[in-house]
Formats: structure tokens, C-alpha cells, sequence
């Protein structure tokens, strides 16, 4: 595992835990009857958890995760419509539709023992290299690209506006962190999956 790959998955499980932390904080507050939503923190730790889960050996199929993306994007189409402003929720409905693709449409270069690390080949003799020669070692990793690459941009462009959102003092600190690690990771996959 290069070095990149490792930043990013602690990256990745750090935020996703901060969510997670955060969500058990907003059930506490609901309890107290002080309004809350943290339907965002949950499509974050939702996104977390199935980046983490394509670091380690299969706990679902790839099939399953997809459909739980997808849910995840459907109930956040239904909040884009309910609730404003709607970006936000539009913006998690990408997302999830993108991490649904990224199980779904992935194809396997050895059969079912392949899983997507946050950029290297775990085979199941467990054998780990670099992100740039599984890529040049491999064909095509994804069945329609030009998906992977529309999503690779718009991945860029999320963590680009997450990244400005940063410098303003009244952006809140968490929720910028992760949009900014999850785009850049899940950019990072797809690009070394591509």
C-alpha cells in the first residue's frame, strides 16, 4: 500500500468516525427536544463506511452495497424535494448514486476476489501494490468509463468547493473536513480504478 493510499484511509475512517460520533451527539439532542438533522452526517458516514469496507476483505456483496447506495441517494432525492436549500441533499444524492456505480459497475479482474481498495488490488492471496501498476497491470476497471470519468470531475469540483468552504469562518469546520476528504478519496479511486 503506497503511501497516499494509507493517508487517505485514515482519512477516510477519522471523518467517518467524527460522523459517527457526531450522530450519536444529534440522538442525544433530539431526546432533549432540540431540532436536529443529521441526515447529512449519515450519507458522510454511510459513504465512509462503504469506502472503508472496499479497503477490506468482502463483508457484502458488491451487489448489496450498491442497493444501500441507492437507497441513500433515493431518500436524499426525497429530502433535495422536502427540505431546502436543496444542494446539499442533491449534492448527497450524486454521491450516493456514485459510490452505488463504483460497487456495481466495477469489474472484477480476478472472479470475486477482487475488491477495490481505496486504490490497490487485494487479491486473496492478499498481495498489495501500487495504486499506478494496478492500474497499468489491469484492463479497465469500470463497464461504462465515460460515467467514471463525468463522476472522477465532479468528485474534483466537490472537493474543490469543500476546500473553499474551509477558508470562510462560518463554514462549520467538520462538514467541510468531510467533503473534502471523501471527494478527494473517492476522486482518487476513480481515478485509479479508470
Amino acid at each position: 500500500m503506497d503511501m497516499i493510499d494509507r493517508v487517505l484511509t485514515v482519512a477516510v475512517t477519522a471523518v467517518t468516525l467524527a460522523c459517527i460520533v457526531r450522530l450519536m451527539l444529534l440522538r442525544r439532542q433530539r431526546r432533549e427536544n432540540q431540532p436536529t438533522d443529521g441526515s447529512t452526517d449519515v450519507a458522510h458516514a454511510l459513504m465512509g463506511i462503504g469506502m472503508i469496507a472496499m479497503f477490506l476483505p468482502p463483508v457484502l456483496p458488491p451487489g448489496a452495497w450498491a442497493a444501500l447506495f441507492i437507497a441513500n441517494a433515493a431518500w436524499m432525492g426525497m429530502l433535495a424535494l422536502r427540505r431546502r436549500p436543496a444542494r446539499a441533499y442533491l449534492h448527497h444524492l450524486v454521491g450516493g448514486l456514485a459510490m452505488a456505480y463504483m460497487f456495481a459497475a466495477t469489474r472484477s479482474h480476478e472472479p470475486m476476489s477482487h475488491q477495490l481498495s481505496l486504490s490497490t488490488a487485494h487479491s486473496s492471496g492478499h498481495s498489495h501494490g501500487n495504486a499506478l501498476a494496478v492500474v497499468e497491470a489491469q484492463p479497465a476497471g469500470f463497464a461504462f468509463p465515460l460515467v467514471a470519468w463525468i463522476l472522477l470531475i465532479y468528485c474534483l469540483l466537490s472537493a474543490g468547493f469543500a476546500g473553499t468552504d474551509l477558508l470562510r469562518p462560518a463554514t462549520p469546520r467538520l462538514t467541510a473536513t468531510t467533503e473534502l476528504v471523501l471527494s478527494l478519496s473517492m476522486g482518487y479511486m476513480f481515478l485509479t480504478t479508470l
